[in-house]
């Protein structure tokens, strides 16, 4: 059934569920979706169930070009129960919730013109940013890291992904590179204190001549060693090349393992999320974007690594938009649509779901990319697959797993260039109604 949603002004024809959930009660309700519009750009970044609700990580893009972060507190229906915090001067990139409130990693976004013999690159500076809010969102704590010794030799410092170690300190991965040359951008580690965010330690990585793009999450594997995945890109005019690199590092130490995937093929890869299995010994999943080094012909692209780091072999899969209308995967390059992956989360039975976007095709879609959902079993095999989505462009950011066991999705809804923040949730089979 079509249902009309009001989209930042705009009342667009969509069809994002078989029923019309606008006519169920909220008391009613195990599904919902829900948009949060203003004047200008807003885009979802992440959201996290807590105890009374769900909280929202956005950034929002003002008239005048500058931009700023965005918490929303919400209910379970998705209504807000509590004013937005606004984290002015930057962007968002992660939130982890904890038992007293949540931590929010990110940039800090300055124009550096004290200098009248500033060059190109260093016209706009990041610093990586951290807050720490209790549970009714105030402020309690904010480290910037950031270089500043000298105006001739500004470091870019980024935010990326946080995770809590077994002693209960915050570990930030981020990015640094320096600004004046066009130098390759390499991943850093920070250890911090939970309270008083000092530095307990700190190391940054170079191994090899590539920009690492680094995946929105880091994690503490079973081992306890850290863990994320990277794609290691290097560009040449209008062809990009990168493969996948898997670092695992003891604490304040050198790279212990770098598995890597693909490095002996010609392609463009991206990893964008990594999450751990329901069962540790199974290790993490991987999901990301492949396509040619053109950018063409992309499919959302998984595999698994074990516990120790290591790619598991024959674990890629390969999934098209339109080619799994059968729940079949597909050949690396075999692309129909245009798709992405963009997060996934494990599911009890071994297995993840996938989540990122397709481009709308002759035969399948509803105009504009659409959210592009795929539940995979342990072996990396289809179980089912689903596309929402309106006449606009739709994105996903995150996809967590509910206390009911059901998927709430965060994003981005594009329609005529006014971007909106959305959440969806779905039953446990990815159903808009239960």
């Amino acid at each position: 059934m079509n249902v009309r949603i009001s989209l930042a002004g705009l009342i667009v024809l969509s069809c994002w569920a078989c029923n019309n959930i606008e006519d169920a009660k909220p008391e009613d309700r195990n599904s919902f979706l829900h948009f949060y519009e203003a004047p200008h750009n807003l885009y979802g970044v992440s959201a996290e169930p807590v105890e009374d609700g769900y909280i929202i990580l956005g950034n929002e893009l003002l008239a005048n070009g500058s931009q700023n972060s965005l918490v929303i507190h919400t209910d379970f229906t998705g209504k807000k129960i509590a004013d937005d915090v606004v984290l002015t001067g930057g962007t968002s990139k992660g939130l982890m919730v904890t038992s007293d409130g949540y931590y929010v990693i990110g940039d800090s976004i300055k124009s550096n013109l004290e200098s009248g013999d500033v060059s190109v690159y260093d016209l706009v500076v990041y610093s990586a940013r951290l807050f720490k809010l209790n549970k009714t969102g105030s402020i309690v704590n904010k480290l910037v890291i950031a270089d500043r010794k000298n105006t001739t030799n500004v470091t870019d410092i980024h935010g990326g992904a946080i995770t809590v170690n077994d002693q209960g300190q915050i570990i930030v991965l981020g990015s640094f590179k320096a600004a004046g040359v066009a130098t390759t951008e390499h991943p850093y580690l920070s250890a911090l204190d939970a309270n008083s965010l000092d530095t307990v330690w700190n190391q940054t990585y170079d191994v090899l001549d590539r920009d690492y793009i680094n995946s929105k999450s880091v994690h503490v594997a079973p081992t306890g060693k850290i863990i994320w995945a990277s794609a290691l890109l290097k560009e040449n005019q209008n062809f990009s090349r990168s493969y996948l690199g898997i670092p695992y590092i003891q604490e304040n130490s050198t790279f212990e393992n770098f598995s890597q995937f693909g490095e002996q093929t010609d392609q463009q890869l991206y990893a964008n999320d990594m999450q751990p299995s329901a069962f540790p010994a199974l290790g993490f999943g991987v999901i990301g974007t492949y396509a040619a080094p053109t950018g063409t012909n992309s499919n959302m692209f998984f595999l698994r690594v074990n516990q120790f780091g290591n790619v598991i072999e024959g674990s890629e899969r390969y999934f098209d938009g339109e080619l799994s209308l059968g729940n079949q995967a597909v050949s690396a390059g075999q692309s129909a649509s245009d798709d992405s992956g963009d997060a996934l989360i494990a599911t009890s039975d071994g297995g993840f779901i996938l989540a990122g976007s397709m481009l709308t095709t002759l035969n399948r879609g509803h105009g504009g990319k659409d959210i592009f959902l795929v539940k995979i079993d342990s072996q990396g095999n289809i179980i089912w697959n689903k596309t929402y989505g309106g006449s606009g462009n739709e994105t996903v950011a995150s996809i967590r797993e509910t206390a009911d066991g059901g998927l709430l999705i965060c994003g981005s809804n594009d329609v005529s260039g006014l971007s909106s923040i959305f959440i969806m949730k779905t039953d446990k089979n990815g159903e808009l109604m239960d």
